[in-house]
């Protein structure tokens, strides 16, 4: 594909096309302006909505997104500061086509996504059930889980020793963990595996048995223990995650099947 991208620069991509959309996205219902737009010379059938010197924002491209009242100030603003940064030799030519191809390259992406999205049909109950019967040890079990959040790794390590040692769970979640449930001895209460998938964790807390590894995530470290299962009980809860589970397994295969075929006909390299 050509030389790798510094993470930096795709931060900083991020950033730039965030903001961008952000700005637009963010107003909705019809754009005004306090005087009639203007019209583009030579060509009658797109009104400018805002200039400054030659740049200009459509009204039919700020329709796109649904930019509402005060979108236009906000535009000029934003070109105000572009122009004076042109003008002080800030800018980076080479950082600024990235910039626009990436931008480019992610408006793509989602277009791709949404149309695949759209072709996955939803399970119906049939297909459900049979999912659940396919798959017993996330659908059809319940653990009861409980749970400790820790602020930084070495905290974690700490309790997670103590707790392979034999110290209560819950009177530790009760004095250490940083989580809601923690007055309650970090209680969550009977959950199925496929559940715990559904928020983001790992396959090993969805099957857990026992005192679990440190697993880390965006608002720390969490550190779990299943005292006990028995069979489901609220059935309909459970088909419904499983139903979202199947759904989204289905739209991960249609993507997949679109990036291989899409692979095989184009030529990719990674060159380090």
């Amino acid at each position: 594909m050509g030389r790798s991208v510094p993470l930096a620069l795709w931060i900083l991509t991020g950033i730039v096309a965030g903001v961008t959309l952000f700005i637009l996205v963010s107003h909705s219902g019809t754009v005004r302006t306090d005087s009639p737009p203007a019209v583009e010379p030579g060509n009658l059938e797109r009104e400018i909505l805002a200039s400054v010197g030659t740049h200009v924002l459509y009204a039919s491209d700020a329709a796109f997104v649904r930019a509402g009242e005060g979108a236009a100030d906000e535009w000029i603003e934003d070109q105000l500061l572009a122009c004076a940064a042109e003008e002080a030799g800030l800018e980076n030519p080479a950082i600024s086509r990235f910039v626009q191809e990436r931008a480019k390259q992610l408006y793509l992406r989602d277009l791709m996504v949404e149309h695949v999205i759209g072709s996955v049909n939803s399970p119906v109950e049939a297909e459900v059930r049979a999912y659940m019967i396919a798959n017993p040890d996330l659908f059809l079990i319940e653990r009861h889980y409980f749970q400790i959040i820790a602020a930084d790794s070495a905290i974690a390590e700490s309790l997670h020793t103590r707790l392979g040692w034999g110290q209560n769970f819950q009177v530790t979640a009760q004095n250490s963990s940083l989580g809601q449930k923690a007055a309650i001895g970090g209680d969550l209460g009977f959950v199925t595996g496929g559940e715990m998938l559904a928020q983001g964790l790992p396959m090993g807390i969805a099957l857990l048995d026992g005192l679990s590894e440190i697993v880390h995530s965006s608002i720390g470290w969490h550190i779990f223990k299943v005292s006990e299962t028995r069979a489901v009980t609220d059935t309909l809860r459970v088909m419904r995650s499983a139903a979202e589970d199947l759904y989204n397994s289905r739209i991960d295969a249609a993507l997949d099947s679109v990036l291989l075929a899409t692979e095989n006909r184009l030529s990719v390299e990674v060159v380090h």
